[in-house]
């Protein structure tokens, strides 16, 4: 039988003629709702519902003082503090440590200790005689060991540490009195002002009324209830066991043990003690490698129970750890219809903190010019788009918009850009904050405009949205009684530290179907079948935190609960969950790691040693084994050719794609990466930068180039570069440079741009490279341009697997000049590329090499594919340069762009391009030949800066 069986008998036997005026009273409320259930299961009639309340809504009310909220209590602490010490300190600074000095002033009133004598400040040790003579002498010897350190020296921090102790009892008084002005309060203060009550009068109650499954009541609680009992004959119903109770080794029990002993609660003990603990329980220990591996291990046994019989409602989940609420919720069987979470979700965990968030970088980094108007960074603009809440919401303008961002490289998104989507919520988004408007206000308007458009198509939103907007709301009250407007990086971090304290509560059945809960939850209630997760040394019971302005030895003279108090409560609910069940599984995490220290909580260890409980281990894990690394290779199907086709005319002209030569040095390179990169077409997504990278600082200086000489022979019909526009040109350095950076950035023609930052030294050192180039174009002249960036094509024949396939080859080239009877073929490198080709052979060797002597050359590669495609569609009548502007050799006094074949300057590529081509069939042949599949280079030092090195495992 469960203890609310057992309540529900004992009301029904002794109370039976006048159940509707007795109140029972439980640690919370969950325990209430379960104990109706077992009575609409035992009367055979209508009748009145007994009145049941948790502790805290009983005491509640025979007070007038309201219970306020963390942020509330803070921002008042604060103001009181202040008055006492002025160091000019933030409220969001304050935040923190006032959270702690709350919880601090909460057990000073829960322990009913003296705030005086608490923070009463030491400075010898007659002093400690004199001013402690109320406590005994193990206490007095507490308080002695502890400021014995401050004194006759004390270090910095010991210093600080004494200068505010000094004002913590100040602070303590003029924090009540606020509260009392407000008629607000928090939980043990409103306790405390009822026990100082009941010292003058009796609290009126009618009706009987049972206090039942208590525990460790701090004394404040037992002073009221004692007064209940006293006063007013009030009962008390126990939830215990002789296992902890009887055994005085036995933290569990010692609480109990002491109310035992009282006069008043004595009383109320049964004359003979329930002993269940040790009969007939099935009890496993299971440790598992990582924490999500107990989810899944427990979601297979629930399956196993469900699948016998077992009823949902007979199954409980204890997680002592919130974050393995949704691994659990994803690994419990489709069988459980039913269920019931009792845990809170944490407000900072939701999606809607997420685009709150990130709406408040969004302003952090917006920019306003008269020339451009309002401007905001890509990264929160980016964030901000593609969330959930407005991608569903906006998916067809918003996939447009994001595209652009990133094809353009927008560093900065224009508001304009923004308003053409014309949705109201990027509207609310994306906008000045007004003067007279705080942040707050600004949070709530999009929330608003977020509840009006989404709510109707989600569902745990509308939770989130009415959880933020009442959190919203009390600091922009809070807020508004600051003398000056909150800075938005103070906003920030007030926002994170207030919501980091809010949770959810799930909606559900809370007496049907299988239960998920918290261990405080557990209390009073009982299963047949128990299972706990993270059961783990540091984690069940929690290992001791030090946040609190009271001293270990302090603490303990004066009362104040300390990790043993912690323990011992941790203890009782422990061995509670023994109490009535049948079977009972515990997980824990066999590894060290994350903070955790990969041991069994000792609690099991003790149950091992002292119980009669026959408890069975097993742990849940792969043996260590190196796992081979398997080779990866892809054989050419008809799937793997049909893709390989879009290189070729077998597809239509606008599904067609050019192979380069980029995309051959690639397959040289290792044939499965040109296999992911250019059959799949699998490509990693670049990352937007406000600053120049290595390649994109070759991309702007190709665009300067451009830009300049196209500005050149704008208009000349022989497109000719003489001496005379030498002038001009240089003069148009500076402004083809911003015209590159404002494509780079996609800023525009009539956007103001301003070059900041790192951008400005690499603008300058475009200036020289491009500076450079121009003197050794003076010296050249005059010569004609060919084509500037042009694209050239060539349908090229290769036979494979028994017939033709015209392949499509392509390329941008440089730079194309004509003097005379020469045409140079330009290729422009950022790099250090050699111009050195030790024979054409090595040019189609894929080889592994150090260097140009034993490797082959990959940018001479290149340019004699641009001289092919030249001659290709110029025909041969001209002699063809290929040459590298090699940017890391430009400024050497002997530099000659031109390529070297054997050592010597190769004045004309014609003689060797018949060969060039032969051996470029041969490689293209390979590509599409199917006996030849794509593999890995075996050379893994390529492997080193390769977008797939991870699927291959390297």
């Amino acid at each position: 039988m469960t203890f609310l069986s057992e309540v529900a008998d004992h009301l029904l036997t002794k109370h039976a003629n006048h159940l509707g005026d007795c109140t029972v009273v439980f640690p919370n409320r969950r325990a209430g709702l379960f104990l109706k259930k077992h009575l609409s299961k035992k009367v055979e009639k209508p009748v009145w519902s007994p009145t049941v309340l948790s502790l805290e809504d009983f005491l509640f009310r025979f007070s007038h003082t309201k219970k306020a909220d963390t942020l509330t209590l803070v921002f008042e602490l604060y103001e009181s503090f202040k008055q006492h010490q002025s160091s000019g300190e933030g409220f969001e600074t304050f935040y923190f440590w006032g959270e702690m000095l709350l919880r601090d002033f909460e057990e000073v009133d829960h322990y009913l200790v003296s705030s005086k004598q608490l923070f009463h400040h030491i400075k010898s040790d007659r002093q400690i005689a004199e001013d402690f003579y109320f406590l005994d002498e193990e206490q007095e010897r507490l308080i002695q060991k502890f400021w014995q350190e401050f004194f006759p020296s004390a270090s910095k921090s010991q210093e600080q540490f004494v200068e505010t102790w000094k004002i913590l009892d100040s602070v303590y008084q003029s924090f009540k009195e606020r509260l009392k002005k407000d008629g607000i309060g928090y939980t043990s203060h409103i306790y405390r002002e009822l026990a100082e009550r009941i010292q003058n009068e009796q609290l009126s109650i009618d009706g009987p009324v049972i206090f039942a499954g208590f525990n460790a009541l701090t004394p404040v609680e037992e002073v009221l209830i004692k007064h209940f009992v006293v006063e007013h004959d009030a009962e008390v119903l126990w939830d215990i066991d002789a296992y902890y109770l009887e055994n005085d080794v036995q933290e569990a029990g010692g609480f109990l043990r002491q109310y035992q002993k009282d006069p008043v609660f004595g009383k109320s003990f049964p004359e003979v003690v329930p002993a269940t603990i040790n009969q007939g329980k099935q009890v496993d220990v299971t440790g598992v490698s990582l924490e999500v591996g107990q989810a899944k291990a427990l979601g297979e046994q629930v399956e196993e129970l469900i699948d016998q019989g077992v009823s949902p409602e007979e199954i409980v989940i204890i997680l002592p750890q919130d974050y393995m609420l949704f691994p659990v919720l994803n690994a419990i069987p489709e069988q459980v219809e039913k269920l019931n979470v009792t845990m809170g979700y944490p407000l900072k965990e939701t999606p809607l903190f997420g685009l709150l968030e990130a709406s408040l970088e969004v302003q952090e980094h917006m920019q306003l010019s008269a020339e451009n108007g309002l401007s905001f960074y890509h990264k929160p603009t980016l964030d901000v788009l593609s969330h959930p809440y407005l991608y569903k919401e906006e998916k067809n303008p918003l996939d447009k918009l994001i595209k652009d961002i990133k094809k353009k490289n927008q560093v900065r998104v224009f508001q304009s850009d923004i308003l053409e989507v014309g949705s109201t919520l990027l509207n609310t988004i994306f906008r000045q904050v007004n003067e007279d408007e705080d942040y707050a206000k600004y949070l709530r308007s999009v929330v608003e405009v977020l509840g009006q458009q989404v709510v109707e198509r989600f569902g745990l939103e509308r939770e989130y949205l009415y959880h933020f907007q009442q959190l919203l709301s009390r600091l922009n009250q809070i807020l508004e009684k600051q003398p000056e407007k909150v800075d938005l990086k103070t906003f920030k971090g007030l926002f994170r530290k207030a919501t980091r304290s809010v949770r959810i509560p799930f909606s559900g059945e809370p007496v049907e179907g299988l239960q998920v809960m918290g261990v405080l939850e557990t209390r009073n209630l009982d299963f047949k079948h128990v299972f706990m997760l993270n059961m783990n040394e540091d984690i069940f019971p929690a290992a001791q935190r030090n946040g609190s302005f009271i001293p270990y030895r302090i603490r303990k003279a004066f009362g104040l609960p300390t990790f043993e108090v912690q323990d011992a409560i941790y203890a009782y609910l422990f061995y509670r969950l023994f109490q009535r069940s049948e079977q009972l599984s515990f997980y824990y995490n066999m590894y060290a790691d994350f903070g955790m220290s990969g041991e069994v909580s000792r609690f099991i260890r003790q149950l091992e040693l002292e119980s009669e409980l026959k408890i069975q281990r097993k742990k849940l894990s792969n043996s260590i084994q190196v796992k081979e690394r398997l080779p990866i290779s892809i054989e050419k199907t008809q799937e793997v050719l049909d893709r390989l086709s879009i290189y070729t005319d077998r597809v239509p002209p606008k599904d067609q794609k050019k192979l380069s030569a980029s995309a051959l040095n690639v397959y040289y390179n290792c044939k499965l990466q040109f296999y992911f990169k250019y059959v799949l077409r699998l490509f990693s997504g670049d990352e937007l930068s406000d600053e120049l990278d290595k390649r994109n600082f070759g991309n702007v200086l190709h665009m300067t180039l451009e830009y300049l000489y196209q500005d050149a022979i704008e208009g000349k019909a022989e497109s000719t570069i003489t001496e005379n526009d030498f002038f001009k040109i240089r003069s148009s350095v500076d402004g083809a440079i911003e015209k590159a950076f404002r494509k780079h950035f996609g800023m525009g023609e009539k956007r103001k741009f301003e070059l900041k930052d790192r951008n400005v030294v690499m603008a300058d050192l475009i200036r020289k490279f491009v500076n450079k180039i121009i003197d050794m174009d003076e010296a050249y002249a005059p010569f004609s341009i060919v084509g500037l960036e042009k694209k050239y094509h060539q349908n090229f024949p290769v036979q494979a697997n028994g017939q033709t396939y015209n392949v499509q080859l392509g390329a941008d080239i440089d730079r194309v000049d004509r003097k005379e009877q020469a045409v140079r073929v330009i290729d422009y490198k950022s790099g250090k590329d050699a111009r050195e080709i030790e024979s054409l052979d090595k040019v189609f060797d894929p080889t592994p090499g150090t260097s140009w002597k034993d490797g082959r050359n990959k940018a001479g590669f290149q340019t004699l594919f641009y001289a092919m495609l030249y001659t290709s569609n110029h025909g041969n009548d001209h002699a063809v340069i290929p040459g590298l502007l090699n940017m890391q050799e430009l400024f050497q006094p002997d530099f000659d762009y031109r390529l070297t074949l054997g050592g010597d300057p190769l004045t004309d590529a014609r003689p060797y391009l018949e060969m060039f081509e032969a051996k470029l069939k041969e490689l293209i042949s390979e590509i599409f030949d199917i006996t030849k599949p794509f593999d890995q280079t075996e050379d893994e030092s390529r492997c080193k800066f390769c977008d797939f090195k991870g699927i291959c495992d390297r």
